[in-house]
């Protein structure tokens, strides 16, 4: 605190030698809070110490500044005070108790303020200097009481050939007892004025020598002395958090200095020793930030242009500012934290109302408004402010609109806006999360019911609709406000379709209406081969066009969804679908990735690649935040619910079963396919009655719904399957040959074609399956290929035509294998799989499973068929930490990167069955 004050330490020695020639004088030593003047009185009464003087030492308190004469008092109990000199002074100040004790509370106060006290008061001191020289140090003087200071000016004003000698700190830009006898002060004939500047950067480097030598020193200086600002307290601090966070292993970027509590304690304790203004200001300057300058400073707390001026001043001298902003942002911070959540919020409710006064951006002032919260809706401009606002941190920070956006709804005053803002949060949050989009369209439904929607909100919520594949609500929206198609009925325009892309929804294009002739029965012939490469080319190019935005992501997942039916290849596929999820990743978007995680598992599932399906599945449902119900969540695990189906586990499709599904599920297309999948698990668990029931049910929604397309919801040849399985031939002959009189894609053309072989004449059955296996191979639809080349295989086995059936078979189970389908990989050749797997199993030292303990075992067996972390926990009954602590150990035992890997057979006995599920 000494460094850089040997010319005030000097000056003050040849003061006091001034002083022993028999002149009395006044020396002030001001500086800013913090700048070493209490340190360099202390050094000096040390350094006087060795003299024959009265040291004699006054400490200004804030609390007694307005009790009379409280500040002289100090010096009854000063021990430097000689004892002939008590009574005197007990006298002049109106004290009446024994020297030594305790004074009581003065019962001459009065008289002790007057003339002749005061007289009394300096014949003391005047009698105790013609015995030794006496300095009086008086520190912080602008806290202490006016009586005092007047007895004090006037000691040194009469004191004519005695050697008293009064030395007083003060604190610059502080507000004094009594101002007019500071300037008495000032105009003292023998006046000397020592002013404290602030430390040098080879100040700092003197200081930083001793803990990092010299030439480190040197060379971290700058910076140090830029945080601290030349302020001897803050550098202190500065150096006590250094050696803090060195004790505790921490350390801060090299050369900079570590801002810690010491600093932020020096800070507060400055702050409390300025004016009121200075600390006022320092919180002024907290809230606004950059933006601050003198005149919104005097808007925002109502003072004059002249006392903010001086205040910043007083910042500015005391280090705390560099300019017009505070010099380190932790300051900032922890004025912020420290203020009370009610002025906290009235200061940056009044930073917005000035800011916008002043023409600042929609930006700044945003800010502002999202800090004061609940206090916003007191300003009509500031729903305006937040719309636009959200509107251009969209393409940068999704979640901070999302905040803009909640803010502005919630200070809305009518229902009309704050319908029209509710809809534009929903379709943010799209980009978040996909669950969050339901709860913010409750009350526009509300409004619709009651003919109280406004019209430039149907189209807004006619397309969050689609999202969620509610289109009979989506259709009735536009409906009501004169949408409708005068070509059909019904028909919904609105600029997106993800929700039936969602479930599978083609490009409507010419090229593609005109590609796949109908299938002429009962003699089918491949006179006109379908080809899907019209609906790719178109697909593709429109993907090469596309940037991903909020405008295009519908498209893009549509194009997408396209491209796979275009049959394309799975590698091409995949490359699209990376691009589109690194460009989601790029707008910081997770309910994007959310979606084209779902999108993934159904086109894996049409290429019939299980294990991706099941795998995206998962992914997409851990980037949903409310699983139960969710109209998202339900198509996801629609999807692995036949994943696991045609895999033929079973338990884990039960397992996915078993969740709660909501009634609002199942009037959205998530509903057709959840319909779907559950009538599939039926009829594999052999329930074909229930499983005809789910087909039929989703046949009602889908034509309720105006959606009734084969490449949508083939539910005719789901149903189909579930007659033949109940012996039914006529009803699922109908549906079949319905199907194929009809314009549909290869991959449901193909199907159709090899259930019709099944109630051919086996003569017959080759040749239609033939044609199926060709549809089936432009499709990409592997696993519905391997089932048509199994049935291919045993017509013609029947025929006696062994060697080509055996070859036939064979192509299918390796196929059905590649896909992960072992249930048909049993059904094709009974055992072989088993075997497969002991042979591959014994060609290895011992099993990877084997390195597993139980715990780790049953995690890992509900990770990989799905389940998320929190689901496991909940099934397991341990918590969610305990679970990645257990799939950390399981990835690094079976030499893993992570669940996506996970996609093997456990042991049944090993894998806990859901509640509830028989």
């Amino acid at each position: 605190m000494l460094t850089g004050r040997g010319e005030q330490l000097t000056k003050l020695a040849e003061e006091f030698s001034r002083c022993l020639s028999r002149n009395a004088g006044v020396v002030v030593l001001q500086g800013p809070a913090g700048f070493g003047k209490t340190a360099i009185l202390t050094e000096f009464a040390r350094q006087l110490a060795h003299c024959r003087a009265a040291v004699l030492r006054i400490i200004g308190n804030p609390g007694e500044r307005e009790v009379p004469l409280a500040a002289l008092r100090q010096l009854l109990h000063d021990p430097a005070l000689p004892a002939p000199a008590h009574a005197p002074l007990r006298a002049a100040l109106g004290v009446r108790t024994p020297a030594g004790a305790t004074p009581a509370a003065p019962d001459t106060v009065a008289a002790a303020e007057t003339p002749s006290g005061q007289q009394g008061f300096c014949l003391a001191l005047h009698n105790l200097a013609s015995h030794v020289p006496v300095v009086v140090l008086v520190d912080d003087v602008q806290h202490v009481d006016a009586p005092t200071l007047r007895h004090l000016l006037a000691a040194t004003r009469s004191a004519r050939a005695n050697p008293v000698l009064l030395v007083l700190t003060e604190a610059v830009h502080e507000r004094c007892a009594d101002p007019a006898l500071r300037t008495l002060f000032l105009q003292h004939p023998n006046l000397l004025r020592l002013i404290l500047p602030p430390l040098r950067p080879d100040d700092v480097a003197q200081v930083l020598a001793e803990t990092f030598g010299a030439a480190e020193a040197d060379r971290r200086a700058p910076s140090w002395h830029a945080v601290s600002g030349g302020n001897p307290l803050l550098l202190r601090a500065l150096l006590e958090d250094h050696h803090t966070a060195a004790a505790q292993g921490r350390f801060p970027t090299p050369g900079q200095p570590q801002v810690g509590e010491a600093f932020i304690a020096a800070v507060r304790s400055i702050l409390r020793r300025s004016d009121r203004i200075a600390e006022d200001l320092a919180k002024g300057l907290s809230v606004l930030g950059r933006a601050a300058s003198p005149d919104l400073l005097s808007l925002m707390l109502d003072v004059s242009r002249g006392t903010v001026t001086r205040g910043l001043q007083a910042l500015n001298a005391v280090g705390l500012m560099d300019g017009c902003a505070l010099r380190h942002p932790l300051v900032q911070t922890t004025l912020l934290d420290e203020m009370a959540p009610q002025a906290r919020a009235a200061l940056h409710q009044r930073a917005a109302d000035v800011l916008h006064r002043a023409g600042a951006s929609n930006l700044k002032v945003a800010e502002h408004l999202l800090a004061a919260g609940a206090s916003t809706p007191s300003q009509p401009w500031a729903v305006d402010v937040l719309r636009y606002a959200a509107e251009q941190v969209l393409a940068g920070d999704v979640p901070l609109a999302v905040r803009y956006l909640e803010l502005a709804c919630a200070a809305c005053a009518g229902p009309a806006q704050r319908t029209e803002i509710r809809l534009r949060l929903a379709a943010v949050l799209l980009r978040l999360d996909p669950s969050a989009v339901e709860t913010h369209l409750v009350e526009p439904l509300t409004l619709l019911a009651g003919d109280r929607l406004p019209e430039s909100c149907a189209g807004p919520l006619a397309r969050l609709l689609l999202a969620l594949g509610r289109v009979e609500e989506a259709r009735r929206t536009l409906d009501r406000f004169g949408g409708a198609d005068q070509d059909g009925p019904g028909t919904v325009h609105a600029p997106g379709m993800l929700g039936a892309a969602l479930i599978g929804s083609t490009l409507t294009t010419p090229a593609y209406s005109s590609a796949a002739p109908a299938v002429t029965l009962p003699d089918p012939t491949p006179a006109h081969p379908v080809r899907n490469e019209p609906v790719a080319l178109v697909a593709e190019g429109s993907l090469q066009l596309l940037a991903l935005t909020e405008a295009t992501f519908e498209p893009a997942v549509t194009a997408l969804s396209a491209l796979a039916r275009g049959s394309r290849g799975s590698a091409e596929i995949e490359t699209w679908w990376q691009l589109l999820t690194a460009e989601a990743q790029g707008w910081q978007t997770p309910g994007w990735r959310t979606i084209l995680a779902m999108i993934r598992s159904e086109i894996s599932l049409w290429q019939g690649d299980l294990h991706k399906a099941v795998e995206h599945a998962s992914d997409s449902l851990e980037g949903i935040s409310e699983e139960v119900g969710n109209v998202f969540a339900a198509g996801a695990i629609a999807t692995q619910i036949l994943a696991y189906t045609a895999m033929g586990r079973l338990n884990a499709a039960g397992r996915q079963l078993s969740r709660p599904v909501r009634d609002s599920v199942f009037r959205s297309t998530y509903g057709l396919k959840y319909l779907r999948a559950r009538g599939h698990y039926y009829l594999a668990t052999g329930r074909a009655h229930a499983a005809l029931g789910e087909f039929l049910m989703a046949e009602r929604l889908a034509k309720q719904w105006n959606i009734d397309q084969p490449v949508l919801l083939p539910w005719n040849l789901d149903a189909a399957e579930a007659w033949l399985r109940i012996g039914e031939r006529e009803p699922a002959e109908r549906l079949i040959r319905s199907q194929l009189k009809e314009i549909g894609s290869s991959r449901i053309r193909g199907t159709a074609l090899r259930l019709h072989a099944g109630l051919s004449e086996p003569a017959l059955r080759p040749r239609t399956l033939t044609l199926a296996v060709a549809e089936l191979e432009r499709s990409g639809d592997r696993l519905e290929l391997a089932r048509a080349l199994a049935d291919l295989g045993r017509a013609h086995r029947a025929q006696g035509e062994f060697s080509r059936a055996g070859a036939i078979t064979d192509r299918a189970w390796q196929l059905a294998k590649e896909c992960g389908a072992d249930a048909l990989c049993e059904a094709i050749r009974p055992g072989r799989l088993k075997a497969h797997e002991r042979s591959r199993v014994d060609d290895s030292e011992a099993s990877p499973l084997a390195k597993l303990s139980d715990s780790e075992l049953r995690v890992a067996a509900l990770a990989a068929q799905g389940s998320t972390n929190r689901e496991i926990a909940a099934e397991l009954y341990i918590t969610v930490s305990t679970v990645e602590q257990h799939l950390t150990r399981v990835y690094r035992k079976l030499n893993i990167r992570g669940r996506r890997q996970l996609m093997v057979d456990f042991p049944a006995d090993r894998v806990p069955m859901a509640s509830g599920f028989a």
